[in-house]
């Protein structure tokens, strides 16, 4: 049960850059394909005839790119910690989902956060920023909770972020709300706002309620980026998104993520896109690949490692076949010497993954 759990981790958004919705061309694409799928097992079709209630389990056991689809939000990741507050990483577009979700539990009066019973910062949430780039920002304003005004149920939001020379955090926040671009200013919206700024070069813990702490670390990305790393009960996560390898594993990412249970990579580009065999050369452009996703986690000895920020041109279909070529890299590079007794889990990231620690 979800209350056994020391960390519960939901990804609301996880696609790079842009949200990128469905199609009509890609749905009619999906239901060609199912279709097909089922012509060529006219046994399965009988016994769903026969067995209607079955089609639902059927299709479950279908590819996401076949039964639903990987998802078009840009990147919001819940965190659930027993005993403590709700933490969030980023405000993408999926911050609107998970808005819908939470005002359910706001206005029930249940805690923000299911594994956490305390009553004094059952409405609290931590919101830890990445980095300020506008596809990591975006949900916020249509984050329904943070309108809220009644007393006893507003929102405390605590806001984690780069400290920057030339620019409060409070600023760059309320900047994608100042007119003309939205009709509600930062300093409407009724939730209480806390800021935390932090130091590129001075990293601390941070201890978030009675059992999480969080650390970070500066990556390679235009303008920079941090990744987290949230730790309970000897368990961990790590996120670290639009972050580039370069042409060797980065020890600043092999530090935060070594031995973590779980670590969401930035693996946006194929090979060939990044090296521009594909369109124009990726490289700079502060994203990375698949192989680098596995020769990372391989590096930091992590235990699974979640491919995200997905390509937005990139449709479900695509997302398949990088999983697949993942697989292949990875069967590949475990048969090296330093890799020896080594193993890894590979996930595609998709919109409603929970994954339990």
């Amino acid at each position: 049960m979800e209350n056994e759990k020391s960390m519960v981790v939901k990804y609301w958004g996880v696609r790079g850059s842009i949200p990128a919705p469905l199609t009509t061309a890609q749905i009619r694409a999906k239901q060609e394909a199912l279709i097909k799928q089922l012509l060529t097992d006219r046994k399965k079709i009988k016994e769903l005839q026969e067995n209607p209630d079955k089609i639902r389990e059927y299709i479950g056991d279908l590819p996401l790119s076949l039964s639903g689809t990987y998802g078009g939000n840009t990147t919001c990741i819940e965190v659930r910690v027993k005993d403590s507050p709700l933490m969030v990483i980023d405000a993408g577009s999926g911050m609107r989902e998970l808005g819908n979700y939470l005002i359910g539990r706001l206005f029930s009066g249940q805690n923000l956060n299911p594994l956490c019973a305390d009553e004094s910062t059952k409405k609290d949430l931590h919101l830890f920023l990445t980095h300020y780039h506008w596809d990591h920002l975006q949900g916020f304003p249509f984050f329904v909770p943070a309108f809220v005004s009644a007393e006893d149920k507003k929102l405390n939001i605590h806001f984690y972020g780069k400290e920057d020379a030339t620019k409060n955090l409070s600023d760059v926040l309320g900047g994608q709300q100042q007119y003309p671009n939205f009709p509600i200013v930062w300093r409407d919206m009724p939730c209480r706002k806390e800021y935390h700024e932090l130091g590129r070069m001075n990293s601390i813990v941070i201890p978030v309620g009675r059992n999480a702490k969080v650390t970070y670390k500066e990556l390679t990305h235009p303008d920079s980026v941090f990744a987290y790393r949230i730790e309970c009960d000897g368990k961990s996560f790590v996120c670290a998104t639009d972050t580039e390898h370069k042409d060797s594993p980065d020890p600043r990412l092999v530090q935060i993520a070594k031995n973590a249970d779980i670590l969401y990579y930035d693996a946006q580009y194929t090979p060939e896109e990044y090296r521009g065999e594909k369109g124009p050369t990726k490289f700079d452009w502060g994203h990375s690949t698949f192989e680098w996703a596995v020769k990372n986690a391989l590096a930091a000895d992590v235990k699974t490692v979640v491919l995200g920020h997905h390509e937005h041109t990139r449709d479900d279909f695509g997302l398949d076949k990088v999983l697949e070529r993942s697989i292949e890299f990875r069967d590949k590079e475990l048969k090296l010497y330093e890799n020896r007794c080594k193993k890894l889990e590979i996930v595609m990231a998709h919109e409603g993954l929970e994954q339990a620690l």
